[in-house]
């Protein structure tokens, strides 16, 4: 775990200067990141435009798939693709999406998609449309749902997301809990102008970024709600 996290900081640029151990039943690792940013380079989760597009750089269904594997029903190519996925810094796409105008950003982790999405778009006081079919989701991901491998963070950002989100009559269940689970190392969810869309999209492919897709759009000023 140790050597593990010392390769990937050094592939992010980052130092480890210290660290303490604690004895516990389980083991436990994280690390508390510092640094410094230029005011003028900060992106926030505000400032979405009316009209913009919104790009996703990581496949859903990280949380859904780690369950899998602690139970024991993963199959080894859906973990390998997991963990492949999970392995992958966001430092390429942050870097590539400097290249065109950006409006509003941030990754998506533990709320899910829908809420991190909630998260931009009311802080942008904007409302929002989801394409759920250009959304890019693992391989096996969706099986397992219907096997009942959900997790239960994955379930609760559902539910507390649901009020604020206008599902259409064909997405499913599954659909739904797809688009909350709680993602571990998920990609980041950019909101460019639509004029750069589609340039962006193939700017991170090109660049190793391979399952970035335009999945929605910021329509009009509103509350934050969300339609999928």
């Amino acid at each position: 775990i140790l050597e593990g996290a010392s390769d990937t900081a050094r592939e992010a640029g980052i130092a480890i200067i210290g660290g303490h151990s604690v004895e516990d039943i389980e083991p436990k690792f994280g690390l508390a990141v510092s640094g410094l940013v230029h005011p003028d380079q900060i992106l926030t989760n505000a400032g979405a435009r009316t009209g913009d597009a919104l790009v996703l750089t990581k496949p859903l269904g990280l949380g859904i798939i780690a369950t899998a594997v602690k139970r024991g029903v993963a199959a080894p190519e859906v973990a390998t693709e997991a963990l492949d996925t999970m392995r992958e810094l966001n430092r390429t796409a942050a870097e590539v999406m400097r290249t065109v105008e950006v409006h509003a950003c941030t990754d998506v982790t533990g709320f899910g998609l829908l809420g991190h999405l909630r998260e931009m778009s009311t802080a942008s006081g904007l409302d929002v449309e989801l394409d759920f079919n250009s959304v890019p989701v693992l391989n096996g991901v969706r099986e397992l749902v219907g096997g009942g491998v959900v997790p239960g963070g994955t379930v609760d950002n559902l539910a507390h997301v649901s009020p604020h989100v206008d599902f259409s009559r064909d997405r499913s269940r599954t659909d739904q809990l797809i688009l909350a689970d709680a993602q571990t190392s998920g990609g980041l969810l950019i909101a460019t102008p639509d004029r750069d869309a589609q340039s962006l999209v193939g700017a991170l492919i090109d660049s190793g970024v391979s399952r970035a897709a335009i999945i929605g759009r910021f329509t009009e000023a509103g509350d934050g709600r969300i339609t999928v």
